[in-house]
């Protein structure tokens, strides 16, 4: 009976530790805008900044981390998706990036971005 407990204990704890832990803080900053619906359609520049003039609408700040061993690496899509969902929040057009760190801790695997939500210029 005790070696079923601690199997079955080990089996939640594993469960437990696959789950994604995502983070994510919002600073609005600048223009006001009016949100636009979470599957909006965004830009996010990686490279370069967009060609024309644009506002700032805000700061967005996320971190994702997973337990490699129950679901494997995070993917960068992942935050990506979460700026995404973010800016159109704060009536983005599209997400400037500004800083990524990806690293690897024992068995988990962690994506922080820093990016900028911008309005661009029509």
């Amino acid at each position: 009976m005790g070696t079923l407990r601690v199997g079955t204990s080990l089996i939640i704890l594993g469960f437990l530790s696959a789950c994604t832990d995502v983070t994510t803080t919002v600073q609005r900053q600048g223009v006001e805008a009016s949100a636009k619906p979470k599957d909006c359609t965004i830009q996010i520049f990686r490279e370069a900044k967009p060609p024309g003039p644009y506002e700032t609408l805000g700061k967005v700040e996320t971190h994702v981390q997973r337990n490699f061993f129950a679901g494997g690496g995070v993917q960068l899509e992942e935050a990506y998706q979460e700026l995404r969902q973010k800016g159109c929040g704060l009536g983005g057009d599209g997400i400037i990036i500004d800083h990524v760190i990806e690293t690897k801790a024992t068995e988990n695997t962690h994506i922080h971005v820093w990016a900028t939500v911008i309005r661009t210029g029509k």
